[in-house]
């Protein structure tokens, strides 16, 4: 009978347990992707794949969750959320226990990676619907503060803890978390929300093709531009296919949304101007946190032929910068309107790009250590802005709208992001490696120098100073995408009167 009790669904609604699975399932979903994606070359060797056939895993992995995301919000109102969390939190846990039983057994490998990113999706479109229905509006700052958290959670400090757990532990503590934490968030979930009865009526009037053409575009766009540096961008029949064909689908499933009402891709959210400022905001943010999430590592990677455990000092500094700013960010936040902190953060984030155009060969994580600071300070506040923003604009009939489209910012933006800069990184090295290489001189007494250590050094230093000079034109960009979205942000309009930041409602 105890155990029977332990294990009965529970008759009554539990906030503080609802928030404590709905959170642990969002920081899961950033973690487990950077642990991954920062343990990738490690797990190729585990794997005995070859670089491609390792980067469709993280591909499966990342794409699966472009099914999921956009369908979760509106499958909680029609099954519930109950339902919705318990199964595919356990699937998770099944998903990731089997997959370092499958390391040499690459289409279950595939699968397994697929089906893992399938799960994970239907946490961050639930997270502050349900978090913000179980607290009190005057808690909503905290709230939205520990979900902006989880970024640097995952971002940074998930940097940090792939290179500790192979260094120390073993490879498979890639996913071993997971196939612990997947389960607990099923029981948390399980004793938090009663199950609710099944909405048949919105489940037969479902618009199935609207859901299929959307969810479809978004993967093969999302392939598309994962794989297109890897695969040579148009001399990629397959990039060019994907992206092709992502476009026209999501497009079509855009078209459908605008001839017909109740459709899965509903433009209803997007007729506020500040949702949609505030939308290709949160896109521009892939490129804003570049800084601490891919410049810095990999210049670090380079430059000081540092490990990932070694590099990741300098992500564990950007965590702890984050972590401390945030009670200032909340502090902040009930003081200033949305916008004003978006401003703030924005400047303070292209201030920081600028700093890092003074980088040099020879800096290291002691001479990052502003940088990091200053860019963990910037993400808490403008992310924290851009949260309240979301919340205070939003109507809540339109939150299931919203959820469709919000999936780009969340996850295709990001890693379109990474794409683009991988890319600028190579051009802007190979262009300042054709620029530098035009200043040698035969007979200059400083490339007599160092050509007299072998033509090889003189190779690496030339090799050296092209990849700096790329990494200065990356945060050139950075600067100027914060600009532009600093731009867009003094276009907002004051949020109307709400419970949470200024301008305050009056109380009736």
């Amino acid at each position: 009978m105890p155990f029977s009790r332990l294990m009965a669904n529970t008759q009554t609604a539990r906030p503080i347990l609802t928030v404590m699975a709905i959170f642990l399932g969002a920081v899961l979903t950033t973690v487990q992707g950077r642990l991954f994606s920062a343990a990738l070359p490690d797990l190729r060797g585990q794997f005995g794949l070859d670089v491609l056939e390792a980067a469709w895993l993280g591909t499966a992995l990342n794409a699966a969750q472009l099914i999921s995301m956009p369908i979760a919000p509106w499958l909680a109102t029609v099954i519930g959320p109950t339902r919705v969390l318990l199964v595919p939190s356990l699937l998770l846990g099944l998903a990731a226990f089997l997959i370092p039983f499958f390391a040499h057994h690459y289409p279950v490998l595939l699968s397994l990676h697929g089906l893992a990113g399938l799960c994970l999706g239907i946490y961050l479109p639930l997270t502050m619907s349900l978090a913000l229905r179980s607290v009190h509006p005057r808690l909503w700052l905290a709230v939205m503060a520990a979900y902006s958290l989880r970024v640097s959670t995952g971002m940074d400090a998930g940097y940090g803890t792939s290179g500790f757990l192979l260094e120390e532990f073993s490879w498979h503590w890639v996913y071993w978390p997971t196939a612990f934490v997947g389960p607990v968030i099923a029981f948390l979930a399980w004793k938090a929300m009663p199950l609710t009865p099944i909405d048949r009526d919105q489940l037969q009037n479902a618009d199935w093709g609207g859901m299929a053409l959307f969810c479809t575009g978004l993967v093969l766009a999302f392939v598309g531009i994962e794989s297109a540096e890897r695969l040579g961008w148009t001399d990629s029949g397959l990039v060019v296919s994907a992206l092709l064909g992502g476009v026209v689908l999501v497009a079509a499933a855009i078209g459908r949304g605008m001839r017909r009402q109740n459709s899965f891709a509903s433009l209803m959210a997007l007729s506020n101007r500040n949702i949609r400022v505030c939308l290709i905001i949160a896109c521009l943010f892939g490129v804003l946190m570049t800084p601490t999430s891919l410049l810095i590592p990999s210049f670090l990677t380079q430059m000081g032929d540092l490990k990932p455990l070694q590099a990741g000092a300098a992500t564990w500094i950007a965590f702890g910068a984050y972590l401390a700013s945030t009670p200032l960010a909340i502090y902040l936040a009930r003081r200033l309107e949305p916008r004003l902190m978006m401003i703030l953060g924005l400047s303070i984030i292209a201030f920081t790009a600028w700093l890092g155009t003074h980088i040099s060969h020879d800096w290291r994580v002691e001479q990052f250590v502003s940088i990091l600071i200053l860019q963990s300070v910037g993400e808490s506040t403008m992310l924290i802005g851009l949260i309240a923003a979301f919340v205070t604009n939003l109507n809540p009939q339109h939150g299931v709208a919203l959820g469709v489209y919000v999936p780009i910012a969340r996850v295709f933006t990001p890693v379109a992001a990474a794409t683009l800069v991988s890319t600028w990184l190579r051009m802007a090295g190979d262009i300042s490696r054709s620029s530098l290489s035009s200043h040698l001189v035969e007979g200059d007494p400083l490339v007599m120098e160092r050509a007299s250590d072998g033509v090889a050094a003189l190779a690496r230093v030339l090799a050296r100073e092209s990849q700096v000079a790329a990494q200065i034109s990356a945060y050139n960009l950075v600067l100027w995408c914060s600009l532009l979205a600093l731009c867009l942000a003094v276009l907002l309009r004051s949020s109307p009167p709400n419970p949470i930041a200024p301008p305050f409602a009056r109380p009736v």
